[in-house]
Order: structure tokens, then sequence, then C-alpha cells
């Protein structure tokens, strides 16, 4: 009797006990993160973080290995030019001399300037009009029937119908809202992004970004340049090379600013251990920051400076890569469209010759998410730089319980036949301890585990069982601990 009034106070102490350990350790349970459960990942904390999202990780996807590096939008991009337009060839031009052919008459002839950048006029043969302005043109054909005796101080007037040359090029997905794509004309000389956009019927609102590709030939092939020894009687060898994005002095000056210059004429380059700073208008994005190469324009023509292992290669870059940059330097400009099209225009660029306008298509394409996430699977990336990693462990029902946050590998490919595989901790990543970051496609996240996940899981299994059931089955059955009803 007595062993069994012990047994029932001894039942009714335990009982007393679960129950204040289960009322201490509630408000400490509310904000414990997980009981044993490594999968268990979040901050939960009462003080707001902001953190930022990566686009790219440094350490697979450095400068060496990316090809093309983004410009931001600068002040010299707002300004117009209003540089006379130089002719090219294909352009359609219109000439009129007055009393050529009869006195007090006007005499028009229609052109088209051809490959050799020559037009030819009656009475005054061929003439050279690719690398001339129209003033320009006008004055060599007077001088031309000056010096040929066939009429003195002559008025001849030159109308541009058709130039080939004063274009912009939209790329874009034919997926892509309706926009069209194709060759279009600039107008006028302040002829911005914002009209180049609704010339080719808009673009999505969702659209994140707009990329304006320049490009600026440095090689008389690429350049085009007019052959020697074509072209007009007497006329020397005109280079027909596309204007200069900004005034050539001024890219000459800040160029040249800060770097001592007494080492006599010629080309500045910058001293040892210096790199330039490259001009605003004419920023490669073909070079990589530790060793330049910076061009300038001196005299109508690009020169190469301040790069100390000019003749040698670029880190990260193959020689096919490093012959293309020695042809054609670029600068690519990275407008966020998000802020253009809500009303910020300090991003409404001026669209110059040449440019070429990217739009990013919409469909970005697949990730892949396995290992121990709850599901697995191929997910769709809505457009570029709209899926970030927590979202997409989210989207496949979060980590599993044999899932360890600091074990997730993400392999991302870097080239048309290479990928590098680098290890997120995604504990710190939801934390917010690390930045999130944007996933790509073809990027493959899997989740892993280790070798007491599996033990764990299984003690947390059989803890839950003894909180659903033992209790029951041992008040009911186990007159030992509770003792009999009262």
């Amino acid at each position: 009797m007595t062993q069994n009034k012990n047994r029932k106070w001894h039942g009714r102490i335990g009982v007393v006990g679960l129950m204040g350990a289960a009322l201490f350790a509630g408000p400490i349970g509310c904000e414990s993160d997980s009981w044993m459960d490594p999968s268990v990942v979040g901050r939960w904390e009462h003080t707001p973080i902001t953190m930022p999202i990566l686009d790219r990780i440094d350490v697979i996807e450095s400068r060496d290995v990316l090809p093309v590096t983004f410009s931001e939008v600068t002040p010299d991009d707002l300004r117009p030019d209003f540089n006379e337009y130089t002719i090219a060839p294909s352009d359609t031009i219109a000439v009129v001399i007055f009393e050529l052919v009869d006195p007090g008459q006007e005499s028009a002839y229609q052109r088209q300037v051809d490959a050799t950048g020559l037009v030819r006029l009656p009475f005054v043969g061929p003439v050279k009009a690719a690398g001339k302005t129209a003033s320009q043109l006008e004055n060599h054909i007077a001088d031309l029937l000056e010096r040929r005796e066939i009429i003195r101080n002559a008025t001849v007037s030159v109308i541009l119908q058709n130039s080939t040359e004063n274009t912009f090029t939209v790329m874009a997905s034919p997926l892509t809202g309706g926009t069209r794509a194709g060759l279009f004309t600039i107008p006028r000389p302040n002829f911005r992004l914002i009209d180049a956009l609704a010339m080719a019927n808009g673009i999505p609102d969702r659209t994140q970004r707009l990329l304006v590709i320049r490009q600026t030939p440095l090689t008389s092939d690429a350049a085009g340049i007019i052959p020697e020894g074509v072209g007009d009687e007497g006329d020397e060898p005109v280079e027909v090379l596309p204007p200069a994005p900004d005034d050539p002095s001024k890219l000459i000056e800040e160029l040249l600013e800060g770097v001592d210059s007494g080492a006599g004429p010629g080309p500045a380059v910058a001293p040892k251990g210096q790199a330039p700073a490259a001009p605003a208008g004419l920023e490669s994005s073909l070079d990589d920051g530790s060793g330049p190469a910076q061009w300038i324009n001196v005299g109508g023509e690009w020169v190469r400076v301040g790069s100390e292992n000019a003749g040698g290669q670029d880190a990260g870059m193959s020689s096919n890569d490093a012959r293309l940059g020695e042809v054609v330097t670029q600068r690519v400009i990275e407008v966020p469209y998000d802020r253009l099209n809500g009303g910020d225009m300090r991003f409404n660029v001026v669209i110059r010759p040449g440019d070429i306008i990217k739009v990013p298509g919409q469909q970005g394409g697949f990730v892949y998410l396995g290992g121990a996430i709850n599901r697995p699977g191929a997910y769709n990336i809505p457009g570029e730089k709209d899926l970030t990693l927590k979202q997409l462990i989210v989207s496949g029902g979060g980590i599993s319980a044999i899932g360890i946050p600091e074990r997730v590998d993400l392999v991302r490919r870097i080239g048309n036949d290479q990928e590098a595989t680098v290890r997120i901790n995604l504990r710190a990543i939801f934390n917010g301890t690390e930045p999130d970051l944007f996933l790509k496609a073809n990027d493959v996240i899997n989740i892993g585990t280790n070798a007491v996940a599996t033990p764990l899981a299984i003690f947390r299994n059989g803890l839950r069982a003894t909180y659903g059931f033992g209790f029951v089955l041992d008040r009911n059955f186990n007159l030992d601990v509770f003792g009999a009803g009262q």
C-alpha cells in the first residue's frame, strides 16, 4: 500500500515537473529557431536589416573571366552631339550647282555614294564624298570647279537625303512584348532612349534594365577607310572614321589630367604603376582595369596609350579575344529601365549613331534544385534578376529533415564548356549575415547532408511520437505511474 502511494506521489511530481518545464521553456521556445533540427533556417529577429542581392559571384565570375563589364550612365551621355554628319558610303545626297549649265539656273543631281566613297557629277567627274561633311563637300566641289576652270566662285549646295550611318539598332527577342527589333534612323541630334523605345513600339514594363552598346573601330578595315589612290584627281586619301563619342580635345584633356607630360610631344603615357582613368565617353569594356589600354583621338586617329603590357595578352582572355580588342573597343552602358520608366529622366541617354539597344529577354530559363529539398526539380526563372536563392528554397518547400544549410553547392556555367562550383552558406543568408544572390539560367543548387543528420531526424521523430501518444497511453493504461483514478 505504501509502495503504491509512493509511486502515485512520484508520478504526480513528475507530471508537475514536466508542466513547469513546459511553462518555463514556452517563452524561450517561441524565440528559438529549432530543437536539435539543423534544417530550420531563418532570422526571426525584432531588428530589421537590409542586405544587398548579388548578381555575380566574385570567386567564380571575376573580371578575368567575364569578357564584358558594364558602365553606369554618365553626364556626358545626356549631352546631345550637334556635330555635322560625316557622309559615308551608301548615303544619298543631292548636289545643286548654280549656273553649271544655263545662266541663272540651278542644276540638281541626286547621287548615291558608292562603296569607294565617290559620287560622279557632270563636268566635274568623280568626287570623293565619304569622310566629308556636307559643308566640306560643298567647298570641295566649288574648289574643283574653279581649279578646272569651269566656274569661278561657284555656288554649291549639298543636301543629305538618306544617311545610312546615322542609325541605331534595337535587338530584342520576338517574344519580348511587342518590341519591334530592327535598324532605325536617328532623326535629330537630341534623340534619346525614350524616343528610340517609342519608335520600336515600346518594351514590357517589367523589364528592369537595358543595355546601350557603343563601338568604336580602331583599325582601317573595321572603320571603313577608303583605300589610298581612290578618288578624284588631286585629292588626298580620306579616312572615314566614325565621330568620337565625345569631343576629342575633351577626351585628351581628361586622359592627360594629372599625368606628367614632360616627356615631350606625342601621346601621353601614364607614369609607371599608375594607369590613367578611362574617359567617360570611351570606356573599353574589353580591358580589365589592372593594365587597361586607353584610346584617345589624336589628329583624327585613335591611339592606344597608358598600357604597360600593351604588347602582352590580357589576363583571362584568349589570344583571339586580345586580337579582337585591337580592332574594336566598346562601352556597354547599363540603363536601369525600372527607374527610367518611373519618370527618372537622368537615365534618358542620348542615342548616338551606331548605338545598339539590347532589350533582355523575359524568359530567363531554368534552374535545377536537388538534394535534401522537399520538392526537387526544375524551376523557371521569370526574367533577368527575378529569382533569388532564398526564393527558390521557399518555392521548393524548404530544406528536408536531413538537409544541412551550411552544405549547399551552387554549380554555375561560366562559359560554353566550363562550369564552376561554389559552396553557399544558406543559414547565413537566411540569418541576414551574408547577402542573397540572383540565380541565372542553368544554375544547379544541390542541398547536402551529413552523417548525423539522419540519426537526429530519427530521434526527433521518436520524440514526436512520444509526445503524441506516450502520455496518453501512460495515463490510460499505466497505473504504476499515474495511479488509479479517483
